[in-house]
């Protein structure tokens, strides 16, 4: 009797939402007709309602379907759901301070401009730190070709591989700090987006816990959740499964396909704190509904409930113009005055983007979970239709 209750809720559910999910196809579906992305994975989550589905192609040329087990490069998404995810762990298990110093843990940091930033400043984007280093532009010549004494075509000794047939010295992350260490500081208290920050939280994360940042995050989080978020997804997947994204004609000179979309993440090995991080829909869902259920997924505790609150809202900072999450981002005016991402969504909500045309958003208000990935970037990163069609915001209202 319980089980024909429950499908008949389940039917009805299905029936109301029909006409919905009718227009989100033809929504995202629109947007593969007009070039704002190949292929696409929406997930969404609203009360008991789960819905996934897979749209598209890998590429314009139709030829690999996407389904609902493939990956996309999470360019962004990788701060929130990897770097500030292991500094969560941390924070909850007292093992860090978000008033403790980067210069602390970080040692060469200790006589720069830099000595005095602490986490919480750094997660909410107020520590005056520049946006981000273009780290690719040191290794290429004036004539456009790589420098031979940097990156070799062929594996080295103490070598990472950063493309097909390219790479890196290992110790090339000492220049990426040392880049870091010399930039100017903007001592002004208000909001300045920077991605410098988490392309050292790997190494602190391994020098609180004593593992390394994908173990860490693996052994506390993913393989507990039964999710494949993964970096370097080539190392357990198949190609097939990994959507491709931008056609670098720059700096790899061929097409971006399992290897990490953003140049410093690829610098590093494919392990940042910054971007890296490679996942499907569904599994983000997952781990969407453990924020949401403040920290329990599936009966088990995974960070506390008190932790969740506080880095999704912490409130305002030091009388900022902006009030963001820490790690997280949050609902803001733009530069129209118009409510970002929704103003359908509440002032609670939190999420992040990834350059790649990735997504992902979680307003406790209203019991709701959003995930849209796309590979927007392919097959260069000008393709910005995905914005001038605001299909982000056009999903959000579609779904409420």
């Amino acid at each position: 009797m319980r089980t024909i209750i429950v499908l008949f809720f389940t039917l009805q559910s299905l029936s109301n939402y029909s006409q919905d999910i009718n227009k989100i196809d033809s929504l995202i579906n629109n947007g593969i007709k007009l070039k704002a992305y190949p292929g696409a994975q929406v997930f969404f989550k609203k009360g008991d309602f789960n819905f996934h589905k897979s749209y598209g192609y890998h590429t314009y040329d139709s030829i690999t379907k996407v389904y609902d087990d493939h990956l996309f490069d999470l360019a962004s998404i990788t701060k929130t759901l990897a770097s500030t995810l292991a500094l969560m762990k941390l924070y909850d298990e007292k093992k860090l301070k978000l008033d403790n110093t980067i210069s602390s843990f970080e040692k060469k940091l200790r006589r720069s401009n830099k000595k005095n930033t602490n986490f919480h400043e750094l997660l909410i984007h107020q520590s005056g730190w520049i946006p981000y280093i273009n780290h690719q532009q040191f290794l290429i010549k004036r004539n456009g070709k790589l420098k031979k004494r940097l990156i070799s075509k062929v594996p080295k000794n103490k070598n990472i591989k950063i493309a097909n047939d390219l790479f890196i010295k290992s110790n090339y992350f000492n220049t990426i700090l040392r880049r870091i260490k010399k930039t100017k500081v903007d001592n002004s208290p208000n909001y300045k987006y920077s991605g410098l920050f988490f392309c050292l939280v790997p190494n602190i994360v391994k020098m609180i816990s004593e593992k390394s940042f994908e173990i860490f995050l693996n052994e506390n989080f993913y393989s507990k959740l039964n999710i494949n978020l993964s970096f370097n997804p080539l190392t357990k997947n198949s190609k097939d499964i990994i959507a491709p994204t931008e056609l670098d004609t720059i700096f790899r000179k061929q097409l971006v396909h399992g290897f990490v979309h953003d140049e410093t993440a690829a610098i590093m090995g494919g392990v940042s704190g910054n971007a890296g991080l490679f996942g499907n829909a569904k599994d983000i869902g997952k781990i969407s509904e453990m924020f949401l259920n403040y920290g329990v997924y599936n009966n088990e505790r995974f960070l506390s409930e008190n932790t969740i609150k506080y880095f999704t809202n912490p409130g305002n900072y030091k009388n900022a113009e902006e009030t963001r999450g820490l790690g997280f981002d949050k609902p803001r005016f733009n530069s129209q005055d118009i409510l970002y991402p929704s103003e359908k969504l509440s002032m609670n909500s939190y999420g992040h983007t990834g350059f790649t045309g990735t997504f992902f958003w979680i307003d406790p208000k209203n019991d709701l979970i959003i995930v849209l990935l796309t590979n927007r970037v392919y097959p260069h990163r000008s393709y910005e239709n995905l914005y001038d069609l605001d299909i982000r915001r056009k999903l959000i209202d579609l779904i409420i």
